[in-house]
């Protein structure tokens, strides 16, 4: 299959506006943007046939000069421009920087937490209990979602764990202090014996969690997604809408696999997730 050039061209112009210094690496079959010297880009199609395994090792052997290499797939970009741009901002320094010590811990709602989400995080929402935030001047510049504490009878018969699910900052700001600020509120209130996050592998290398006292505990495998070309929509293999499966049931000559591309949609993934732990004196 061919790839979408455009999608490379308009990266790059977008990138050099706001990194003048910005340069393409040679490094066939990769298409790779330095945006600093020690801040690059893989630019992956939808199309693209690489492995997962050769994109961990590609972001391995350049986390290994001290350089930190993420990898933007097409759909991400074209659904998700402003918070890539942001994203890159904050690697590159180019945040605006606050003090969490100025800041006020408020519960935020979960109306707001998706309002929030949906501008300032790559994923998006997601579902859980508590919502916690950072204010300045009544204005929401973090927030930290986190799922409820849960047995873990393998780790003992009185072992709870909770888990980091979201953490965002405004676009533009990065809060010293801020996540470990809400972790310690979330903490005091959560009875558990271990607070569990993950960190995207596609986009971090974990070293913002390294610096809060997680432990890196386990790597998981890389999840496969089925994106819409037309749309640049990605799902989950595994959850596709029912109105694919609807029309896909109403055929009865092809299987999934040949319905799905002769339909415009073809198969991504992830490099998986780095898992880590921050175990609790409980």
């Amino acid at each position: 299959m061919g790839v979408n050039v455009e999608f490379y061209n308009e990266f790059f112009e977008e990138i050099k506006l706001r990194f003048y210094g910005a340069t393409w690496i040679e490094l066939p079959p990769f298409k790779i943007v330095a945006v600093k010297d020690d801040v690059y880009v893989n630019l992956l199609s939808v199309k693209s046939s690489f492995t997962p395994q050769q994109l961990i090792s590609l972001q391995t052997l350049h986390a290994q000069s001290g350089i930190l290499l993420v990898h933007l797939w097409e759909d991400v970009w074209e659904q998700k421009k402003s918070q890539v741009l942001s994203r890159i901002n904050s690697f590159c320094g180019l945040n605006q920087t606050l003090h969490a010590r100025q800041a006020k811990i408020l519960p935020v709602d979960a109306a707001q937490a998706r309002d929030f989400l949906t501008l300032h995080h790559l994923q998006g929402f997601s579902k859980v209990k508590h919502h916690l935030g950072l204010t300045m001047g009544g204005e929401l510049k973090a927030l930290a979602c986190f799922a409820s504490s849960r047995p873990m009878k393998s780790k003992g018969a009185h072992y709870k764990s909770a888990e980091l699910v979201r953490f965002a900052t405004q676009s533009g700001f990065t809060l010293v202090g801020g996540l470990s600020k809400l972790i310690k509120s979330f903490l005091q209130e959560i009875n558990a014996n271990d607070l569990m996050t993950y960190a995207d592998r596609d986009w971090s290398v974990g070293k913002g969690y390294d610096k809060l006292g997680f432990q890196l505990t386990a790597a998981t495998a890389p999840v496969e997604f089925t994106v819409d070309t037309s749309a640049m929509t990605r799902y989950y293999t595994h959850r596709l809408p029912k109105k694919i499966l609807t029309n896909f049931e109403a055929q009865n000559v092809l299987n999934l696999d040949e319905f799905l591309a002769q339909n415009g949609f073809v198969k991504t993934f992830n490099t998986g997730n780095l898992k880590y732990h921050l175990y609790t004196n409980v």
